[in-house]
């Protein structure tokens, strides 16, 4: 009977009898667990809908048989109406700067401010309670990974169930009622802010906590019976046997409230917030408490929270307890004053407000005033410890101002200057232009994070190479991984290469245009360069009807810089002088010299650290300096008309020391072969039996002709003997008969 008409439920519960007043999902219902009601047949009846547990209702987790309501339930009323679970609830997105509004006080104080309304606040006298009892010891190893710890013993708690308006209350807020002490804490934290953990203090091994890190392969079975593998990252609560607590994230298993818990030890600290995140996110475990921790919530609260605890366990046991809280707190000052200039509110905002406006909206969110000067032209505002983190520089004064004087009362006006078209700068255009030849040459970009962790640094050596250890330290980073601002893109390329190799890609040609960093020293700011790194790694050349396959080379990433070279400069000189890079093959490895510029780096990466990656293959990779590269850039693009006279070829095969290379010898037939000579090159390099031990061959081609006439043989004969005559005597160097 639903008041309205006789309804046909099948029901296998055995736990109620006639005439009980039950809950009934009707069909188009949906239960806590996602079920939809239908009607339906069961046993071959049809049922109109569904007799609901506690579990089904989301009440708790009791699922042993139907919820039985009270005799004066009204029939056919709304469940929610009828048992006070009709409060409006609010579901708001706080932003990760305001964790002071992840609680009831700090939402109200924000309505307080907006509509002027005076804000009840706690009044309890602390100072006289603090450290009061000496039977209790908190020792805190590191205060940077806990600022504060606060703690009290509340014995003879009588065990008895929390009133209903206590459960309704956590029920609306989503969370499930277990018994009043765990309950008052989640109330608790859910109108303060602060996240308590209540100890069963006859479980405790004695009376004294500590907080410190972990043990290497220290365990601890934690309240949702799970036990877990510990390492000294991470922060936990420990008596003098054991850990009983993983800080800021979940209580120990072994000393968890029961139904037998007389004496509790309330635990309300301060827990150094990506500490907590890096423990949350390495053992898998998010909570409330950590949820709030992770955004830096105030120190300034613990003791609030706990005498807000036993006000309200006193009212609801009529039990009175011991005066004395246990304190542990280094304090690090956390107070601001900033100075606010009026015009300065005018000049941003676009629109004026009254000094005494300003100091309303300010004082109602408890940021303290008061005028600096006669004028009334300079606030002095005081920031409290709950907006410390958020709150740094004037401009966030007037942010607040913006937001509680009303968005929508500032007129927009449009902007005063008129559009420009915009256009390239010189280096910009060169970028661009650069980025386009390296795509049209087949490489592909990739684009990566500005941070490396040191455990990076430390396998590429890094920090032992005198162009590259000088990196800049985040001061808070978001976890180890971005502690540090990269000096070169190398370390990030090779993960790009090993994130294709585990796709199954394993011929990378790949480049990015970045940003580096490097510490100065007595600098406030660090030197910012932009570079090019260029990384190749498989094949160069695929198994085909009429090639063989082949793998890339160091003469492959040097024809690259080649190429890139060509593209920017009208007449270029290249130079790679050997010099050893920690991350290079020994032998492989040189600085890059363009028209005699150091522009940067070239080589093979080393095989051992190719192995600690785990890539069985060979690495070329080369760096420059975008800087130095573009601003060095003289090119002009000329018509050349092609000579009508036939040139004449000339092949020149030398006899030539081991240690002679390349670049001497075509320096020098340059500079001895005049304008005639348009071209020379290098085509074959030969050492073995038919030379004698200690030298080589150097096979070059040479190319004359002029574009006016048709040279004739004696001359160009001349030029050669010119030419050889000076490299023997320079180099010892012989014609090959």
């Amino acid at each position: 009977d639903i008041n309205k008409n006789i309804l046909n439920i099948v029901c296998g519960a055995t736990n109620f009898k006639k005439n009980d007043k039950v809950v009934v999902a009707l069909e188009g219902a949906v239960t806590a667990q996602g079920l939809t009601i239908n009607r339906s047949k069961i046993r071959g009846v049809y049922s109109d809908g569904m007799l609901c547990s506690e579990a089904e209702l989301g009440i708790s987790e009791d699922a042993d048989g139907i919820m039985i309501l009270s005799p004066g339930s009204v029939t056919g009323m709304d469940f929610s109406r009828s048992e006070g679970l009709d409060d409006a609830v609010f579901e708001l997105e706080i932003t990760p700067n305001r964790p002071d509004c992840l609680c009831v006080m700090g939402i109200a104080r924000e309505i307080s401010a907006l509509k002027r309304i005076p804000l009840r606040t706690y009044k309890y006298e602390i100072d006289n309670e603090l450290n009061l009892c000496r039977d209790f010891e908190i020792v805190i190893e590191d205060y940077s990974l806990c600022p504060r710890y606060s703690a009290k013993v509340f014995s003879g708690i009588p065990g008895i169930e929390s009133p209903e308006w206590l459960k309704k209350r956590l029920i609306l807020c989503d969370y499930r009622p277990i018994d009043l002490v765990v309950d008052l804490t989640n109330y608790v934290m859910h109108e303060v802010g602060q996240p308590l953990h209540a100890f069963d203090k006859d479980l405790l091994s004695s009376n004294k906590i500590v907080v410190r890190v972990a043990k290497n392969d220290e365990h601890i079975r934690t309240i949702d019976d799970v036990s877990r593998k510990l390492n000294k990252n991470i922060l936990v609560i420990a008596d003098e046997k054991k850990a009983v607590a993983i800080a800021g994230v979940m209580g120990g298993k072994d000393t968890e409230i029961n139904c037998n818990t007389k004496n509790v030890f309330l635990e309300s600290a301060n827990f150094f917030g990506p500490s907590v995140m890096r423990t949350s996110g390495a053992l898998g475990l998010r909570s409330e408490a950590s949820n709030r921790f992770e955004k830096k919530i105030d120190p300034e609260i613990t003791v609030i929270a706990i005498k807000r605890f036993e006000e309200l366990l006193s009212k609801i046991t009529g039990c009175s307890f011991k005066k004395g809280i246990y304190d542990n707190y280094k304090k690090s000052g956390r107070t601001r004053t900033l100075n606010l200039n009026i015009k300065n509110i005018r000049s941003i905002l676009g629109q004026a407000v009254a000094a005494s406006e300003v100091c309303a909206i300010l004082d109602g969110l408890d940021i303290k005033c008061k005028y600096s000067d006669g004028s009334r032209e300079i606030i002095k505002a005081t920031v409290p410890s709950s907006r410390f983190e958020d709150i740094e520089r004037e401009i966030d004064l007037i942010e607040e101002i913006a937001r509680m004087h009303g968005f929508e009362k500032i007129k927009p006006e449009p902007p005063g200057s008129l559009l420009r078209r915009g256009k390239y700068t010189l280096y910009q255009e060169n970028l661009k232009n650069l980025r386009q030849a390296l795509c049209s040459a087949g490489l592909d970009e990739v684009i990566n994070y500005s941070f490396v962790s040191s455990e990076l640094v430390k396998k590429f050596k890094l920090d032992r190479e005198e162009k590259f250890k000088d990196f800049v330290s985040i001061l808070n980073p978001i976890n180890e991984d971005f502690a540090l601002l990269r000096t070169t893109p190398l370390p990030h390329m090779i993960k790009n290469l090993l994130n294709n190799f585990f796709h199954g890609i394993k011929n990378i040609s790949i480049f990015e245009i970045t940003k580096v960093f490097k510490h100065i020293k007595d600098s406030k700011l660090p030197e910012e360069r932009n570079v090019l790194g260029v990384l190749i790694s498989g094949q160069a050349v695929f198994k085909s009807w009429s090639s063989a396959d082949r793998n890339y080379d160091f003469y492959d990433l040097k024809g690259m810089l080649e190429y890139l070279a060509a593209q920017f400069y009208k007449d270029y000189k290249l130079k790679l002088m050997p010099k050893e890079y920690k991350f290079f093959h020994p032998l492989i490895s040189s600085d890059i010299l363009i028209n005699g510029i150091d522009m940067g780096i070239i080589g093979k990466i080393h095989p051992v650290i190719a192995d600690d990656f785990d890539i069985n293959q060979e690495i070329f990779y080369f760096e420059i300096n975008l800087d130095s590269f573009i601003n060095n850039i003289k090119y002009s693009k000329e018509f050349k008309p092609i000579s009508s006279f036939p040139s004449i070829d000339i092949d020149l095969a030398l006899l030539v020391g081991e240690d002679i290379k390349n670049d001497q010898i075509e320096k020098e037939i340059i500079s001895r072969g005049g304008n005639l000579l348009k071209s020379v090159r290098l085509f074959d390099i030969y050492s073995g039996e038919q030379i004698e031990k200690g030298k080589k061959s150097m096979a070059y081609w040479l190319a004359f002709q002029d574009d006016k006439r048709t040279l004739k043989d004696l001359e160009v004969d001349i030029i050669v003997k010119r030419i050889l005559e000076n490299l023997e005597r320079k180099f010892g160097a012989k014609l090959r008969q």
